[in-house]
């Protein structure tokens, strides 16, 4: 599958949420919304991304925009496994992960989550509270995060080169204040 580029329409897609399905094109209608696709629960990254947003969570309100992330789990697995971190967006089930593929995601190779690099990524996310958690699901499985804008245009579309390459969040801000 094709990876997304700025300009493109992001997928319609059909998520799991503990309440019924969630069409995400109703998220973005009327104002941006922030997209990022998680590896798994014990990822140390996706943790720290958690964080990291959940922190800058009034200046991405401030901005108009959304946010929501997408695990490859059921949605009360997903949603417990968010309120627990007290993630405040809402957090979606892929457990078919057929928006994964949708936008292009693969898994990874081995490089990509363990080696070097990443071990030294690992003591960096934990000096911002997010540790390494048991693992589940596919571990190979590749993170993104994109830009929405309203209407549906990619905006952004950071497909991360290995675990530890999350998107800073002032970029995911300055690109929602780019939007007209």
């Amino acid at each position: 599958m094709p990876r997304l580029e700025p300009g493109d329409a992001f997928p319609d897609l059909e998520l799991s949420a503990v309440d019924g399905p969630v069409d995400l094109h109703d998220r973005w209608v009327d104002r941006p919304l922030i997209v990022t696709f998680m590896r798994h629960f014990g990822c140390a990254f996706c943790r720290e991304h958690l964080i990291q947003m959940g922190r800058a969570w009034t200046d991405i309100r401030d901005t108009g925009a959304d946010a929501v992330a997408i695990f490859q789990y059921r949605a009360e697995s997903t949603r417990n496994f968010c309120r627990a971190r007290k993630v405040p967006f809402d957090c979606l089930g892929d457990p078919e992960k057929k928006g994964y593929a949708a936008v292009g995601l693969e898994r990874g190779m081995r490089r990509e989550y363990l080696g070097a690099k990443v071990a030294r990524g690992w003591l960096r996310a934990a000096r911002s509270g997010a540790v390494v958690g048991i693992p589940h699901g596919d571990v190979a499985l590749r993170p993104a995060t994109f830009v929405v804008a309203p209407g549906g245009r990619v905006v952004l579309a950071h497909y991360n080169e290995d675990s530890t390459d999350n998107p800073p969040v002032e970029r995911l801000l300055d690109t929602i204040r780019t939007i007209e």
